[in-house]
């Protein structure tokens, strides 16, 4: 049975909302039936910590995908990672995982109004760092950035702390994730 590990901070991690809604690894169990889906998000993470439990919450799993998505707190005042430190924690990542089973995500804008630690000034840098990462050692990559801040859809797609995804914005990143696992398992054929 093939495995995916999702990996990442607060928009990863926790398997239901607050509001009992699914968030990301259900919704990919439910249609991934017949994958093992592992969970190794932690709220409030950075990629430097993130480095520290590689081997133990993804590498250990011996997974066939691995989906990355860091950023909206390497970027924070608060919890400040800077941009040569993420792309080369990233890189890192990737050496250990393998190019051909990471699928990076880029982070996603936030609503300025209600985040005042985070701006999408300095999100930006970091979406457009994990794209050209991707892009750099031929991973796959999903450009969330780009897919909420088309038309602001990322206004429809957050919690009112304007930084959480709300279960639309769980559908969204689920479906762009089983079209990128269907992809790569249609070209590995």
């Amino acid at each position: 049975m093939p495995t995916l590990v999702c990996f990442g901070d607060s928009h990863t991690a926790k398997e239901e909302s607050l509001e009992g809604y699914e968030r990301l690894t259900p919704r990919l169990r439910n249609n991934l039936t017949n994958w093992t889906i592992v969970n190794s998000g932690i709220s409030g993470e950075t990629t430097r910590a993130a480095l520290a439990r590689l081997q133990d919450d993804v590498l250990r799993h011996s997974p066939d995908i691995v989906t990355i998505l860091f950023g909206s707190n390497d970027a924070s005042k608060h919890r400040k990672i800077n941009l040569p430190e993420y792309e080369r924690n990233l890189d890192i990542m990737i050496d250990r995982i393998t190019a051909e089973k990471t699928i990076i995500i880029s982070p996603p804008p936030i609503i300025e109004f209600y985040q005042k630690k985070r701006s999408n000034e300095e999100l930006q840098k970091y979406a457009d760092a994990a794209k050209k990462i991707a892009s750099k050692r031929g991973c796959h990559f999903i450009d969330l950035w780009s897919y909420f801040s088309k038309n602001k859809l990322y206004e429809k797609m957050l919690e009112k702390d304007g930084l959480h995804f709300n279960e639309r914005a769980y559908l969204f990143l689920s479906e762009l994730i089983l079209d990128e696992v269907k992809n790569i398992y249609a070209k590995a054929v």
